[in-house]
């Protein structure tokens, strides 16, 4: 069985929700290359599609029962790899923005991206916590460029960034505690006195 098989199988049936997840990050490529056309409304379409799909296909998996390391994996992979996507998409449309605001644009893009190794070497997994925090600033993130260009409001990026760093920043802290429970509310969370490691885990 080849690994792209595999992406989209795990072993059994056809997975929807990891099609789902693989299509938010092919949608990339045709929402750059509108833009690159001059274009702006279809884009912000295709990319409100995209963001559905971010959506749905963890309530696909958790529906179907068929929730997965790899599944919750791909699904981090790929979110990461469209929000660094939200850089061209910006830089394409509002290029005005990063005149505005470099260093938050770069901790915006650069942090999530070095939390994934981060987190791997730490745990032996791509951990994202589903803190408070990081709702907010995934909502902020992904809500990002269609609200800067639709109301031309460029401070919602340092904003977004404050936001993204800080939840990035407290999920180490609560891995460095031991905590390893996703589902955590916030970093601050109880840390079972026995755990298995993940590392341990097959």
């Amino acid at each position: 069985m080849t690994s792209l098989h595999y992406l989209w199988r795990e072993g059994g049936p056809v997975k929807a929700a990891n099609l789902l997840t693989l299509s938010r990050g092919v949608l990339i490529l045709p929402i750059a290359g509108i833009l690159l056309s001059g274009r702006v409304l279809l884009p912000l379409a295709l990319y409100g599609v995209a963001v559905l799909t971010d959506g749905v296909d963890g309530w696909l998996a958790r529906r179907s029962g068929r929730m997965s390391d790899f599944g919750a994996t791909l699904d981090a992979v790929v979110d990461n790899l469209l929000s660094v996507a939200i850089v061209l998409f910006m830089w394409l449309s509002v290029p005005e923005v990063f005149a505005a605001w470099p260093v938050s644009l770069a901790l915006l893009f650069i942090v999530p991206l070095l939390y994934l190794p981060l987190s791997w070497l730490m745990t032996g997994k791509v951990l994202m916590f589903h803190f408070t925090s990081a709702r907010i600033g995934a909502f902020l993130l992904f809500a990002l460029w269609p609200l800067v260009v639709l109301t031309g409001i460029t401070a919602l990026v340092p904003l977004t960034a404050a936001v993204v760093v800080a939840s990035r920043i407290e999920q180490i802290v609560f891995i460095l505690r031991g905590g390893r429970d996703q589902d955590a509310r916030h970093g601050a969370a109880a840390i079972p006195d026995f755990h298995v490691d993940d590392r341990m885990t097959p």
